[in-house]
């Protein structure tokens, strides 16, 4: 049996209305067995670790959405510096620059700056939210040396090879999702296939990509037929990535 991990969901999400966790028995049955969990508002974060606590497989990435820059203060600073100590943080999530919601962009880099530190000073992978400032992100991650330093992974990718191919340099993951399975997506599948197989990694992102954590199965197997692997081989290959980005709790 083939093993998967989703390396971005959200099972403590509102819309799933507290039953995030009644989804992890079937998912666990199709292969699924481990799950990152990224923070997106700061009320959420201790709802977060607590999930993690109760389920097992289930990993925390507490961290400020940029839709959500406008909560950050001083307070929520020491908060997440004091949650990197906790033995289910893995990462700080999900983090980056959105320029088609939240607060200015200026005020989003200030806070997008302020939780790189924190990653970069407990050690911690980072997982990346960009939306319509791909370009202002990827010079901060380069100023900063994330992949190098600590390593992450750009979650929901739907971009440009170009850009895929900068990604690749910087030494950072590039979260392989349900895009791929839209009958539109046409940057996404090309950049799959002549991606270094080192850089790809699995997610769902639900419930916003997807309604159900099975779903990764189905993007496992697309990223099979577009590589030309097996089921098995893609599982294998994006496990081992996940692995060696995160350490091994896994």
């Amino acid at each position: 049996m083939f093993r998967l991990i989703d390396s971005h969901c959200h099972l403590d999400a509102p819309e799933l209305n507290g039953a995030g966790a009644q989804l992890l028995p079937d998912a666990r049955q199709q292969g699924i067995d481990s799950f990152i969990i990224p923070g997106v508002r700061v009320a959420d974060w201790f709802q977060l670790l607590s999930f993690a606590e109760q389920e097992s497989g289930v990993w925390a990435a507490p961290g400020l959405h940029p839709a959500y820059a406008g909560q950050w203060s001083t307070m929520a600073g020491e908060q997440l510096r004091e949650l990197t100590a906790h033995p289910r943080v893995v990462a700080i999530g999900e983090i980056g620059l959105d320029g088609v919601a939240g607060p200015p962009l200026e005020r989003q880099e200030e806070v997008l700056r302020a939780q790189l530190q924190i990653a970069l000073e407990a050690d911690l992978p980072v997982l990346l939210h960009g939306r319509k400032a791909t370009g202002r992100l990827l010079e901060i991650l380069r100023e900063y040396k994330i992949g190098e330093r600590i390593g992450g992974i750009w979650h929901g990718f739907s971009g440009s090879m170009q850009v895929a191919e900068e990604l690749v340099r910087l030494e950072l993951k590039i979260g392989v999702g349900p895009i791929l399975l839209r009958e539109s997506a046409r940057k996404l599948p090309a950049a799959v296939r002549m991606l270094p197989a080192a850089a790809l990694v699995l997610e769902t992102d639900l419930p916003d990509m997807a309604d159900q954590p099975e779903v990764l199965v189905t993007v496992a197997e697309m990223v099979a037929e577009l590589r030309g692997w097996t089921l098995e081989k893609t599982a294998r290959i994006t496990t081992e990535n996940v692995c060696r980005l995160f350490g091994k709790r896994f």
